[in-house]
């Protein structure tokens, strides 16, 4: 659809220009972007994350909220997908500033679609003076694809450049270029060097994700990674010089390329933690259950913009079409209403989400173990606590085809992630995994059902494969473990359990270090109850759930239910503790734009409650390993020697700020003293 827009554009570009006067989109006021007014751009972008917005075009049209607001916003169209967003934004303040704008018009390379070849190299370039009007040049910005992205980093023509990476150079308006096909913008940067971009999708609708290995890492000659605008100068004869790349202070060809990164004196380092860590305050320091919470809450978001999605394809009827019978030659970069309205990339990306957070959670538990094996029962434990009291909370409502509403908690997302229909021909019910009497309100014919039911290898794939075929054969017959919360009451009942960190963002994931002798204290908590506490409980519909996924277990326990087991542990609450305010988020899809997206943006903060995690008592410790050698045969790490509490120095990285202080961690989680298995 675009190469026909395309088409058009051009043939409608020639007959206006050779027809009329020429006229400048805007005059150029200034001849180069100045640093404030790089920071007025930033600003902007910052803004608009911070907006009740998902649509750029409401946006601009609010006074309140639009920094650059003028009367000429009540006719402007800027509606942007995926690529066109952030030269859209470039080029709109551009105009508000009048500070030339020039880009990359045309683009050559091989491989036949022009996102995913290669050697991509810059042909045409066209500028604001090419234009008779503003809006003329917003309307040919927005035929960009990602693949105008896509160049060797060593490039002096390009629109943009890679950064190395620090706190300086990467900020709010840097670009993320997704080699599988997205592109994203820096919003916001986090003191503990978390990364919030906003990007647009097909369907017009801007999303606020945070960045994570749902973003795919790049390599030197396709220029995937964190890059910003090559700084332009518009000379008194009308022409646009571009800075070449030793001009450009931040430019680097090497720094996010690395086979491996080195960090604060770690090696082995993979790229989104470099990223992390490099972005984040000297003194910021990070504890388990802020990552936990945190991990879920962006995930929520992403399973919110997925539903406003599907909602859009619903709206427009796509789920009443007869099906077309066969798949795109490839589901992941295609156009039409496949490209506008079906889900594959984003449910990939959702996927790659739910297993970060099977794998981070599972990498927390096995280094406090290395500490000490009773500290991470004690942390299984409570994150088993703050999942189910999260889980309820962060759900969405979806409207089925007999116009009933259907409740999803995050749980119920977690079990039937690979359910999920990517496909905009089925049903309501189909698109959110439906089964059994959920789904018999659902109409799908046979066709329907039948490709529902052929898709499932497709489905099981978190990797996006652009540029090639992608057949119903595609896939594995099994998908990958993302169930957390069955991992964690496996550990805590002392079933073998998967231990294996693998990963699925395209890079080598290093076994991180054993922590030092010199980072463990000897702290001995108060143990103030030895009543067992019950935990690992769910909803009465959810009690017992088969291990479906790939984590070992032992031929005596084929089946690890979700039933309460009987964990000692003593909760002691910190006197100045405060009840949580972790807000509920429901959502209903039915509701308008602006009440679907007031509530994103909402973070949920940890309170200054701390609970101190006591020891499990002698009389309490596991069962000897004769009576679970058949359950488990894995030997525990050796205890490192306890030093003096003088000797210890924090941990400058993420995995060795557990805040495990020998028996003890430290952990916000906000009332959870209070817990009760009922209200799960």
């Amino acid at each position: 659809m675009k190469k026909l827009f395309k088409i058009l554009s051009i043939i409608i570009g020639v007959v206006f220009v050779s027809n009329t006067t020429y006229a400048a989109a805007w005059k150029v006021s200034r001849s180069v972007w100045t640093e404030q007014d790089e920071k007025a751009y930033s600003n902007f972008v910052e803004r608009l994350c911070d907006s009740k917005y998902g649509n750029l075009n409401k946006f601009i049209k609010d006074p309140k909220a639009n920094p650059f607001y003028g009367e000429e916003d009540k006719k402007f169209n800027l509606s942007p997908d995926c690529a066109d967003l952030p030269y859209l934004i470039r080029a709109y303040v551009a105009y508000k500033l009048r500070l030339p704008f020039s880009y990359v018009s045309e683009i050559s390379g091989k491989g036949g679609d022009e996102r995913y070849s290669k050697g991509n190299k810059p042909l045409k370039f066209r500028d604001q003076d090419y234009f008779s009007s503003p809006q003329q040049l917003f309307n040919q910005v927005v035929l960009i694809n990602s693949g105008y992205f896509r160049m060797d980093v060593s490039s002096e023509t390009s629109d943009h450049y890679p950064i190395k990476i620090n706190k300086k150079n990467l900020t709010p308006g840097t670009i993320y270029y997704d080699p599988d096909g997205h592109v994203a913008l820096v919003a916001k940067v986090l003191d503990n060097g978390r990364i919030r971009l906003i990007d647009a999708h097909p369907d017009k609708s801007i999303s606020k994700p945070w960045f994570g290995t749902k973003f795919s890492k790049g390599n030197k000659s396709n220029g995937g990674g964190f890059k910003k605008w090559r700084q332009i100068r518009y000379t008194s004869e009308g022409k646009t010089v571009r800075t070449q790349n030793h001009n450009l202070k931040d430019y680097s060809a090497t720094d996010q390329y690395q086979k491996s990164f080195s960090i604060n004196g770690k090696s082995g380092v993979g790229y989104h933690e470099y990223i992390r860590l490099s972005m984040a305050n000297a003194n910021s320091r990070s504890d388990p259950m802020t990552e936990f919470v945190f991990m879920m809450q962006d995930i929520f978001e992403d399973i919110r913009y997925r539903a406003i999605a599907v909602d859009v394809a619903i709206q427009k009827g796509c789920h009443l079409k007869p099906h077309p019978g066969s798949l795109p030659y490839n589901i992941y970069g295609t156009d039409g209403i496949w490209e506008e309205l079906s889900t594959p990339s984003r449910d990939a990306r959702l996927k790659v989400a739910f297993r970060e957070f099977y794998d981070t959670t599972r990498q927390m538990v096995l280094t406090a173990e290395k500490y000490d094996k009773q500290t991470a029962r004690a942390l299984a434990y409570n994150f088993l606590i703050k999942y189910d009291e999260l889980s309820p909370k962060f759900c969405i409502t979806y409207v089925n085809s007999a116009g009933r509403s259907v409740k999803l908690t995050f749980d119920d997302v977690c079990q039937r992630l690979f359910d999920l229909s990517f496909d905009p021909y089925h049903s309501i019910e189909y698109r959110w995994g439906a089964k059994g009497q959920e789904l018999a309100t659902a109409n799908d014919g046979q066709t329907k059902q039948k490709f529902y039911a052929l898709e499932k290898r497709l489905r099981n794939q978190l990797e996006r494969l652009y540029g090639c075929n992608t057949p119903l054969s595609m896939g594995p017959d099994q998908h990958v473990a993302v169930d957390i919360r069955c991992w964690l009451n496996a550990y805590l009942q002392g079933h073998k359990i998967d231990r294996n960190i693998v990963a699925f963002n395209k890079e080598t994931i290093y076994n991180q270090p054993v922590p030092s002798e010199k980072e463990v204290v000897a702290s001995k908590p108060t143990i103030t109850d030895d009543k067992p506490i019950q935990v690992a409980m769910l909803p009465k519909n959810n009690t017992n759930r088969t291990v479906k996924e790939n984590t070992p277990v032992s031929a005596n326990s084929a089946l690890i239910n979700r039933n309460p087991v009987n964990i000692p542990i003593s909760l002691t609450s910190d006197s100045s503790a405060k009840k949580s305010q972790t807000k509920e988020m429901k959502v209903d899809n039915s509701k308008s734009e602006s009440s679907n997206n007031s509530n994103i943006n909402k973070e949920i903060k940890s309170e200054n409650s701390r609970i101190e995690i006591a020891k499990i008592p002698e009389k309490h410790k596991e069962p000897s390993n004769k009576e679970t050698s058949s359950n488990n045969n894995d030997d525990s790490p050796t205890k490192p020697e306890k030093v003096n509490s003088n000797s210890y120095s924090p941990a400058t990285d993420f995995w060795n700020s557990l805040l495990i202080k020998g028996d003890q961690i430290a952990a916000t989680i906000g009332n959870s003293n209070n817990y009760n298995s009922s209200n799960r």
